[in-house]
């Protein structure tokens, strides 16, 4: 594969940092994990013959440079966070470029998706969800095309829901008044506008023509007008321009979204739902394609319901808080999670203060650490907090940090521990996946496993059971990082509730990570965490993109991520900066974002 010209003074640098820090290891026929660097140190060779190969290997080498497990900690001179940033870069910048990978599969309505369009449609609740197919998930989101699998069985369901929901609309005056207009409405008349919404862009004489004339057809056999109307309305409702968010770019410049297609993508990554009507009105004139128009639109829609439409689709399936309302501690050791306000509560706990982050427009850092909490009465006795006055969440002020933030919040630290003990390990892996986007290999075939419950007979704690465990060089290598940090949080108990000893043993929640630094508890952790800020917000950032464009990122996204971050650190990580950077970057932007490159 030849190198692009401009490659070459890229390469050369590449090679150097590479030669200095990592080739030591991972040069010969003897490269460890199979890495020779050699076509990398070598400024014109080809990297590899197949594309899709390099570009997996040069992203392997890029997450463990991100990740500062390689150059291996305290056996090897290490690069500063400046020179990581810059070979991170530079592998982007000669990573082969793979076409059509960084185009997002066409992509269907989940569920909540499909329940907002119906809410925005014909102002009814749709109860059917059950009938609609089950929600797959990839990169962490539902609604990832490549894993949206369409088979019969699937479309039956549709037929059902599309069923449904023309009932639903049939006995509910004011939702046939929004389908089909005031009583006495030509169907000529309803039927544009009908669509326009439905399909969620402007639509073509024939298609409103087709329509018509099936409805016509039915009329003429007989069949009764309302049952006519219902039999157009399934249609609608079972069309692909319905049921999936097509994405063909602009007439002539098919890279890039036009302006019906990013409202599109702007209102169901911030909403969950189809454009609002002033949305549309900003997509018809063209004006959603000028940045200023974008960036405003953006932060509606982000507040809107004070920021938790944001937060129940977008955030709660990046910190996986859907999982704390099925965890089962065991009842006999904590009675308390027969309460059962307590999950959901917790749960709410991190949505709000989520919601306020977006509508006030704070630092995205207060996601990590928060001098308050948001509680009802139930979070509030949870934690021995003042129980606040009234019904609901309220903003309380803490002036203790080993509270606040979702670090510490009790649906993280219930998600991540068994139903007897906590898990240090799963602690620190959610951790580094969830808000650093550093996830841990998976452990080695044979690795073994831990007991389920914090007593055994030998008397041993959970820190010595894991010594033994990280006893194993291909263990030792993930844990140390993993341990450190989950250990720092051992101080919370299954239920996420504050403790000095376990079993009458004093707490012990020091930990030391692979760079040297030592902690010791949660505030320490948070710290350590703060330290890492660029991290977090690149990962905030990558998650917004996932879960709005539909795919995964790739190594060649790297440089638009770390514009991102940088722009967002110029405004004091505030949100309105991270999302106005995330919105109006190209990888939202455009359809795909390697046309020039492949051209």
């Amino acid at each position: 594969m030849p190198v692009r010209a401009q490659e070459h003074g890229e390469r050369a640098e590449l090679a150097e940092l590479l030669d200095r820090y990592c080739a030591q290891c991972h040069t010969g026929w003897d490269a460890e994990a199979d890495f020779d660097l050699r076509p990398l140190l070598a400024a014109r060779a080809p990297i590899a013959d197949d594309p899709v190969a390099a570009e997996g290997l040069l992203a392997r080498a890029a997450r463990r440079l991100r990740a500062r497990s390689m150059p291996p900690a305290d056996e090897y001179e290490q690069p500063t966070a400046a020179e990581r940033a810059r070979m991170v870069a530079l592998l982007a910048a000669v990573a082969p470029v793979v076409p059509g990978q960084r185009v997002a599969t066409l992509r269907r309505l989940t569920r909540r998706h499909y329940r907002n369009a119906v809410r925005a449609l014909f102002g009814i609740d749709f109860s059917g969800l059950d009938l609609l197919p089950e929600d797959a998930s990839a990169h962490g989101f539902r609604g990832i095309g490549d894993v949206q699998i369409v088979t019969p069985l699937v479309f039956e369901k549709y037929l059902d829901a599309a069923a449904a929901v023309a009932d639903a609309v049939f006995a509910d005056a004011a939702a046939r008044r929004r389908a089909f207009g005031p009583e006495g409405t030509a169907l000529a008349d309803a039927l544009p506008a009908l669509l326009r919404r439905a399909y969620r862009r402007p639509v073509g004489d024939e298609e409103i023509a087709e329509l018509a004339a099936d409805h016509a057809s039915l009329l003429r056999r007989g069949i009764g007008r309302r049952a006519a109307r219902h039999a157009l309305l399934r249609a609608v409702l079972t069309s692909p321009s319905f049921l999936f968010r097509a994405e063909l770019g602009m007439p002539g410049a098919p890279a890039r979204l036009d302006a019906h297609e990013l409202a599109v993508r702007l209102s169901f990554l911030l909403t969950a739902a189809p454009p609002d009507g002033a949305l549309r009105a900003r997509a018809d004139d063209g004006s959603l394609l000028r940045r200023d128009v974008l960036v405003a639109e953006a932060m509606r829609l982000a507040r809107r319901d004070g920021g938790l439409a944001l937060a129940e689709d977008f955030a709660a399936q990046w910190l996986g808080l859907d999982e704390v309302l099925a965890v089962t501690p065991d009842f006999r050791r904590f009675p308390q999670i027969w309460n059962g306000a307590l999950r959901p509560s917790l749960r709410r706990e991190v949505l709000q203060a989520f919601a306020f982050l977006v509508s006030a427009d704070r630092s995205v850092l207060e996601l990590l650490d928060a001098d308050y909490l948001f509680a009802d009465k139930t979070v509030a006795e949870h934690y021995g907090l003042p129980v606040p006055e009234g019904d609901g969440f309220h903003r309380l002020a803490l002036e203790d940090r080993r509270r606040g933030g979702v670090v510490t919040s009790g649906a993280m630290l219930m998600v991540t521990s068994y139903s007897l003990r906590t898990s240090p390990v799963k602690r620190g892996q959610w951790l580094l996946a969830r808000l650093l986007d550093a996830p841990p290999p998976p452990p080695p075939p044979g690795a073994g496993k831990l007991p389920k419950d914090d007593k055994n007979a030998a008397g041993l704690t959970l820190r010595q059971q894991l010594e033994r465990h990280r006893a194993d060089p291909g263990c030792a290598s993930c844990h140390r990082e993993m341990d450190a940090l989950g250990f720092a949080l051992e101080h919370y108990d299954p239920l996420g509730r504050w403790r000095d000893e376990v079993h009458g043993r004093a707490i012990d929640a020091v930990g030391e990570l692979p760079d040297g630094t030592r902690i010791d508890g949660p505030v320490a952790l948070k710290d350590a965490l703060l330290v890492r800020r660029d991290d977090f917000v690149r990962t905030f950032a990558k998650k917004l993109l996932v879960c709005g464009i539909g795919r995964d990122l790739h190594l060649r996204d790297e440089p638009e991520l770390a514009r991102i971050v940088a722009a967002t650190r110029a405004a004091d990580y505030r949100f309105s900066a991270l999302l106005a950077a995330v919105v109006t970057s190209p990888l939202f932007t455009w359809r795909d974002p390697d046309a020039e490159v492949v051209r």
